[in-house]
């Protein structure tokens, strides 16, 4: 770097420049050192504070402001000044992700994760979590208001956490090993991918109306840009989305977007995924996986409900011991998601509901539909057994 020069000026605006440095030093300029410093500065610190705003100086070609000139000039500033600059290259650092395979799947990111990084300010002194996030329940809310109480050493910087359990096997050992030692995991998990790593944390999950879950996921693939869709690279879920009208992709019958749609709630309470055309394990035994799944959420220590979603979180804060939200708690709409300046969405018309799409949103939600009444009931205090049903 060149040595820094001074600014050759007439001799009646440096006049002026020197005059309106020295009020300004003589008025804010005690009170801006305190703040900075933490403690009141010293006669000789204010003179040099005062001399380092009265000369401007360039360099690469580029003024420095006066205030952090004023500042430099200081040793003990200058400290400080390293330490917030070493603080923003680590934050920057964990927001990086840099994973070659996420980055081939996801190659502009996942819209909302890259800002759930934590607070490199605080640290998580409370039990370990696990946020079993089920997709547009209003996770990402529920992480803008969560994350900032954990240090980015605190949660786990899975690159692939929005990739959903039965396209990404996340094993028991190896890799989950790892994992298991952070304070906090989320993602995409299925509940006994989440047991596996660590069955010993506090689980939560917030579940929706999976009948409004399902139209919301596919208003959110649809307004997705297009021309960003390569299936070829794994966003070939999305994809479908864009091919079809709402009937057409709710009567799809490919196994990994049927896995999103058909009783999403229990697969992933269950682990019991579709992997083929002819075989579903769900389906071969309803009642079974409705129980199964029944008694699953009897393993969760917090189930939400999205609809009451500021009550949910008051609830959450109390039973972990996290800081309440200061204010309502507001999570991605798909409506707005075209000013999303992350450059992954383009405006896009809502799906209209006719009756045709309302039976297959019904019966692709026979048994979630019962499993979320059991929730609800259980959230307002009515414990008791949701109604076994077997799928139509």
């Amino acid at each position: 770097m060149s040595k820094p020069r001074i600014l050759r000026q007439s001799r009646w605006s440096n006049l002026i420049g020197k005059a309106g440095a020295d009020l300004l030093a003589f008025t804010i300029g005690p009170a801006l050192l305190r703040l900075s410093l933490g403690r009141r500065p010293s006669t000789d610190e204010r003179g040099a504070f005062r001399r380092a705003l009265r000369t401007r100086y360039i360099d690469d070609a580029r003024e420095i402001p006066p205030l952090i000139r004023g500042l430099l000039v200081l040793p003990e500033a200058r400290r400080i000044m390293r330490l917030a600059v070493g603080l923003a290259w680590y934050h920057e650092r964990c927001r990086g992700g840099g994973d070659p395979f996420a980055d081939r799947v996801t190659p502009l990111g996942v819209p909302g994760v890259p800002d759930l990084t934590g607070n490199l300010f605080t640290a998580w002194t409370g039990p370990k979590l696990g946020f079993l996030h089920f997709e547009k329940c209003g996770g990402i809310a529920v992480m803008r208001w969560l994350s900032e109480q954990f240090h980015p050493d605190q949660i786990d910087p899975d690159p692939v956490r929005s990739m959903p359990p039965h396209l990404w096997f996340r094993a028991p050992c190896g890799l989950s090993r790892d994992i298991a030692r952070y304070p906090l995991l989320w993602g995409h998990y299925g509940l006994p991918a989440l047991e596996r790593i660590d069955p010993e944390r506090f689980i939560f999950t917030f579940l929706r109306d999976p009948r409004a879950r399902i139209v919301s996921l596919y208003n959110y693939w649809r307004s997705v840009d297009p021309a960003l869709l390569d299936p070829a690279e794994g966003n070939f879920t999305v994809a479908a989305a864009h091919r079809h009208d709402l009937l057409g992709f709710l009567r799809g019958s490919d196994p990994f977007i049927v896995n999103y749609l058909d009783n999403f709630y229990v697969r992933r309470l269950t682990g019991r995924y579709r992997t083929s055309a002819a075989h579903d394990p769900l389906h071969a035994n309803p009642r079974v996986a409705l129980t199964e799944a029944i008694a699953a959420l009897d393993r969760i220590g917090f189930v939400g409900i999205t609809e009451r979603m500021d009550e949910s979180v008051a609830r959450l804060a109390k039973a972990i011991g996290a800081v309440p939200p200061g204010g309502k708690v507001r999570g991605n709409v798909a409506a707005e998601n075209h000013t999303d300046p992350s450059g992954w969405f383009r405006a896009a018309p809502r799906a209209e509901i006719t009756p045709e799409v309302a039976a297959e949103l019904d019966r692709l939600t026979t048994l979630d539909r019962a499993l979320y009444a059991e929730a609800l009931g259980r959230f307002d205090g009515r414990r008791g057994r949701a109604r076994v049903v077997a799928a139509a």
